[in-house]
């Protein structure tokens, strides 16, 4: 895919969350691999506003990225899993109603169907929430951030996405919803 296409697709994606109600607002982000870089949505943009060249591209290195509009705050967290995992092409993080239960109690959701384990709690944003959800996705493809919400990583955006579905779906049968 293009770079341009790709652009699209995280803006796609993000609408599909708000839509699916895997995120409320412009909370949770979206992110794609573009070889030694990634493709990410920026901090604080509606889904339905925001333009391709607002997707902001980041150094899977060091974490610089272009002028314009500032990345998602968790953009750390996107790198590091990037960096420790060269086979995910793409990250969704979610905060949907029922994996943000299991969030807050600190749990994981872990079932015959899904194996999502919970990482300890860190500032959302932070250095150290990186790198708690980098080493528990060393293991695993997607986990529970403890009051926080879920991550979860794929070749394609589209697999992220019904990761995330799934998790979400799988989390609320749990509770009987």
């Amino acid at each position: 895919m293009t770079e341009e296409e790709l652009r699209q697709d995280v803006i796609r994606y993000g609408q599909l969350l708000v839509e699916h109600h895997l995120i409320q607002a412009t909370w949770g982000n979206v992110s794609v691999r573009l070889g030694d870089s990634f493709l990410i949505s920026p901090s604080g943009v509606d889904y339905y506003r925001v333009r391709p060249e607002e997707v902001v591209l980041v150094s899977t290195a060091d974490g610089r990225y272009e002028r314009g509009l500032h990345p998602s705050s968790e953009r750390r967290m996107h790198q590091v899993i990037y960096q420790n995992r060269p086979d995910i092409k793409a990250i969704i993080h979610t905060h949907s109603a029922n994996c943000a239960v299991f969030a807050s109690c600190h749990e994981g959701l872990v079932t015959d169907e899904v194996n999502y384990p919970c990482a300890g709690y860190a500032v959302s944003g932070s250095r150290e929430l990186a790198k708690k959800v980098g080493q528990m996705l060393l293991a695993h493809d997607g986990c529970i951030m403890a009051n926080h919400g879920f991550v979860t990583g794929a070749q394609t955006l589209e697999q992220a996405f019904a990761q995330a579905l799934e998790a979400e779906r799988v989390a609320g049968e749990l509770f009987g919803a």
